[in-house]
């Protein structure tokens, strides 16, 4: 209880990061945001290392996974940086190494949009400014003052490990699905899996590094036929 008090706190004390918006007073989030991002905290699972399993047991993902290049997602990305917190709606929309993802924020504050392959990616601000990079995290870092591994989380979101990275301490469902692991310096716990045409993806994913907390909640996966 200590802990969601401390939550509260924090979301009701929400301010961006200085790169975010120069020269803009802090809106209050949206009551709604406010919730989602409260559940999801709610729903997080413990800080501590999961329990690891033998290399043994580990299952064959569905080989469908690795196949599904194609997608479009929609949901509620929740970022917690310290004591700094973000949220937006993420529009993401894969077409096997092309990407182009849309960070949509509360209250009129500005889109971000990411564009790119594996080899460059560019970012549109909030202000129209155009920015180019080879890592996607280290625009996102310099704008929006987090990042997130997006090599990693484009396997993340279909419940799948990075290939060639070492993951540990790989926790699966009954199923056979991924539930929980730690890859590249990321705690990455899938709570929930939802149907998607003919495939079970994430549904509500959690990722958490020595200095970010993210929260993703899918709302909509579109999927080929």
């Amino acid at each position: 209880m200590h802990d969601l008090a401390k939550t509260w706190m924090g979301i009701l004390h929400l301010s961006y990061p200085s790169p975010w918006q120069k020269g803009h007073a802090m809106k209050m989030v949206p009551l709604l945001a406010l919730i989602v991002l409260l559940c999801a905290c709610a729903e997080a699972p413990p800080l501590g290392p999961p329990p690891s399993r033998p290399e043994a047991d580990w299952k064959v993902p569905d080989r469908e996974l690795y196949q599904l290049e194609v997608w479009k997602v929609r949901g509620r990305l929740a970022v917690q940086a310290g004591d700094k917190g973000w949220t937006a709606s993420l529009h993401w929309d894969q077409d096997k190494d092309d990407f182009r993802i849309r960070l949509i924020a509360p209250l009129g504050q500005g889109t971000y949009e990411l564009t790119g392959d594996k080899d460059n990616v560019t970012m549109v601000t909030a202000d129209n400014r155009i920015l180019h990079a080879q890592d996607p995290g280290q625009l996102l870092l310099a704008n929006l003052g987090w990042e997130v591994r997006l090599s990693g989380l484009t396997y993340w979101i279909r419940g799948l490990p990075e290939p060639g990275v070492d993951a540990g301490q790989v926790v699966f469902n009954d199923e056979g699905r991924i539930t929980d692991m730690q890859q590249a310096g990321w705690r990455v716990s899938i709570l929930r899996y939802v149907k998607a045409g003919n495939l079970l993806l994430p549904g509500k994913l959690f990722m958490q590094n020595d200095r970010f907390t993210l929260r993703l909640v899918v709302q909509d996966w579109e999927t080929p036929p």
